[in-house]
C-alpha cells in the first residue's frame, strides 16, 4: 500500500512538473522524506499526506484509493447513431451511464443539413464547438455560432439547419 501511494504521489508531482525539491519546500518536510514517502520505505502522517495531496491538486483519496479507476472507452465506430447515419449525429457516452435519462450526442453536421421539425419527450442544452446554425423553437428563430449554448423545452416542436459545417455537444435530459 505504501508502494502504490508513493507511486501515486511520484506521478502527480512528475505531472505538475514539480521537482522533488519544489514539492518538499511547499510541503514543508526534507527532500529526503519526501524521497522515502515516495518510495515506499516511509508512511507519511495523516497531516502530511493532505498537505501533500493539497499542493498536487488533487483530493487525498486519490492517493490511497484503491484499485483500479473505472474506464468506458467508447470508439467512434462504437457510437450509436441517431436519425441517419450518414448526418453524423451519435450518442457519445454510453446510456445509462449518468443517468437513464440522460444523453450526450456529439455531432459535426454540413453546411446545409436540416434536422426537419420534431418533438421528443424532455428538455435539450447544445454547445456550439464551431460553425453557425438556426434553431427553431416553437414559434422563435435562434441563430448560434462558435461557443454559443442554448437550452430548451423539447417538447415544441423544434429544427435545426446548419448554415456552416457545425460541430455541436448536446445534453438531452429525457422525462421521467
Amino acid at each position: 500500500m505504501l508502494n502504490r501511494i508513493g507511486a501515486r504521489i511520484r506521478a502527480e508531482r512528475n505531472r505538475l512538473g514539480l521537482s522533488l525539491a519544489a514539492l518538499s519546500k511547499k510541503v514543508g518536510i526534507s527532500k529526503m522524506t519526501l524521497h522515502r514517502i515516495e518510495t515506499g520505505v516511509s508512511s507519511p502522517s495523516i497531516t502530511c499526506l493532505t498537505e501533500i495531496a493539497f499542493h498536487l491538486k488533487q483530493p487525498v483519496e486519490m492517493l490511497i484509493k484503491e484499485g483500479d479507476p473505472n474506464v468506458i472507452l467508447l470508439k467512434k465506430n462504437q457510437q450509436e447513431t441517431i436519425f441517419d447515419p450518414n448526418i453524423g449525429i451519435r450518442v457519445i457516452t454510453p446510456r445509462g451511464i449518468i443517468s437513464d435519462r440522460i444523453t450526450i450526442i456529439g455531432a459535426e453536421l454540413k453546411k446545409g443539413t436540416v434536422i426537419e421539425t420534431h418533438t421528443n419527450k424532455g428538455f435539450e442544452w447544445a454547445y456550439i464547438v464551431e460553425g453557425r446554425a438556426v434553431v427553431d423553437v416553437g414559434n422563435r428563430r435562434y441563430g448560434l455560432g462558435k461557443g454559443d449554448a442554448i437550452f430548451y423545452d423539447a417538447h415544441f416542436p423544434h429544427s435545426i439547419k446548419m448554415e456552416e459545417t457545425v460541430r455541436f455537444i448536446e445534453l438531452f435530459i429525457r422525462d421521467e
